[in-house]
């Protein structure tokens, strides 16, 4: 994670240039054209910043956007959610599916090495990684919260969001995310999902969710998910595994 937080703080400190004529709707003031560590050109438009939720302590919510490379107006809109509870998105963006791949540094206090991904999800997909709940990564300020609330908070967020990108608003929107995710990710989607049956606008064109290795409930992930996972990987016995099926959920 030290990784993370020195090539963040590399970012931010470094000064963003701007475009000066953008095409889309989005904040003249979050278009991001230069990385530290990274020359060339971008193969799809990046932007950055925040949402600031109303509430009665406004908490102000960090993303990172990266545009499709193959066509951004028709191509699924993606909210990616890293778990922890408390991991920033970013885990994602910069070690698993972000449009770079990052070299470390060779000396201590030297930036990191950015090379484009060819694997990239935003080869295909329009990707809104956030730091979620509120206190996570670039997101402030630290308060309590829940899942409910986080839920209620992120689809605060995407509202606000595609009120500042309108020209994403018909695209098809999946929600996605690993790990604690599990929890993240379906409390929000019924969030937003009763939000659409109540006709709150702007109307999501939700179509599903994805979760990798999510975390769904502690009795099952625990003890009771880890025999048949070593049984459907071939690494004990039909017999041992009914044996150990007789008291495995008791």
């Amino acid at each position: 994670m030290a990784f993370i937080s020195y090539f963040l703080f590399s970012m931010l400190a470094s000064r963003l240039l701007l475009s000066s004529s953008p095409v889309e709707a989005a904040p003249k003031d979050a278009l991001v054209t230069s990385l530290p560590g990274f020359n060339g050109a971008f193969p799809s438009k990046h932007y950055s910043g925040y949402v600031t939720i109303d509430s009665a302590t406004p908490k102000h919510l960090f993303y990172y956007f990266v545009e499709s490379e193959r066509n951004p107006l028709k191509d699924p809109l993606v909210l990616w959610l890293n778990g922890g509870p408390g991991c920033s998105s970013f885990d994602g963006f910069i070690y698993e599916h972000g449009p770079f791949n990052f070299e470390a540094p060779k000396k201590q206090g030297e930036l990191p090495i950015l090379h484009l991904n060819p694997s990239s999800w935003s080869k295909v997909s329009n990707i809104i990684y956030l730091d979620s709940p509120s206190g996570v990564g670039f997101s402030y300020p630290n308060l309590p919260t829940g899942d409910l609330q986080t839920a209620s908070d992120t689809h605060a967020f995407l509202l606000k969001w595609l009120e500042q990108y309108p020209e994403f608003q018909a695209n098809p929107f999946y929600i996605s995310g690993e790990s604690y995710a599990g929890i993240y990710v379906p409390t929000l989607a019924s969030e937003v999902d009763e939000g659409i049956k109540g006709g709150i606008k702007p109307k999501i064109n939700f179509k599903g969710y994805m979760v990798g290795n999510g975390v769904c409930e502690s009795k099952f992930d625990g003890n009771n998910a880890y025999v048949p996972f070593v049984h459907g990987m071939g690494l004990i016995s039909e017999s041992v595994f009914k044996a150990s099926n007789k008291t495995r959920l008791t």
